[in-house]
């Protein structure tokens, strides 16, 4: 296992893990999240600093990764971890009122850069486990966002520089610098930047937000 692989997560948790719908479900979405950046496990674990053959018993339902290691991965296949914990059952979402969170993270400031179309990326910018409301920095085209998708809750859409096209329900909207878009994300919806500098906040809230159903294609 190489610098800065997290021995920890290779193998806690397999073996709870296997029959599990939930961690089959994960594997899958794991699994076409790198598919779409054309990502190899190897790819993943550099990004991610996980070793391979525990990104390999993920995708194949074996493993049960920590909330801390999900953010890594979803960073690493740019991907919301709302996105890619979609689908949970209901019964493994807490119930009643969420309780404040004590854990209080700062983003440092990240200047923004240019990418080749059809390219991007996400910052999470709230805490991992957040059940409020998902905040992230999209610089780009996400991959998670270059296809049409729904889920449950509502997002928010304020472009900070360049120009963002939203397509909402067959509706079509090119947003610039200090405009904003808010809609139901039952509705498929995509996002895409129009010039390599878009840049855009997107916030997620709403029901079942840390467990937002999985992104389908219409």
């Amino acid at each position: 296992m190489g610098p800065g692989r997290h021995a920890a997560d290779d193998g806690a948790g397999a073996a709870d893990a296997r029959g599990d719908g939930a961690a089959a479900r994960l594997g899958e979405r794991l699994h076409a999240a790198r598919a779409r950046l054309q990502l190899t496990l190897d790819g993943v674990a550099q990004r991610s600093g996980l070793s391979r053959s525990f990104l390999s018993r993920l995708e194949a339902g074996d493993a049960n990764p920590t909330l801390r290691t999900l953010e890594r991965i979803a960073e690493a296949v740019q991907t919301p971890l709302s996105v890619l914990l979609g689908g949970a059952p209901a019964a493994a979402r807490q119930l009643g009122p969420p309780s404040p969170s004590s854990e209080v993270v700062h983003r440092p400031r990240r200047e923004p850069r240019a990418w080749p179309p059809g390219e991007g990326r996400t910052f999470p910018l709230t805490p991992v486990g957040a059940r409020r409301f998902e905040a992230v920095l999209a610089e780009g085209t996400p991959a998670h966002h270059a296809f049409t998708t729904s889920h449950p809750g509502e997002e928010l859409c304020v472009v900070l520089t360049g120009r963002v096209a939203a397509e909402v329900g067959g509706e079509r909207f090119e947003l610039e610098a200090g405009e904003a878009l808010h809609y139901d994300a039952a509705v498929a919806h995509r996002l895409t930047a129009l010039d390599p500098r878009g840049r855009y906040l997107l916030v997620v809230a709403g029901p079942g937000t840390a467990a937002a159903a999985e992104p389908r294609r219409p």
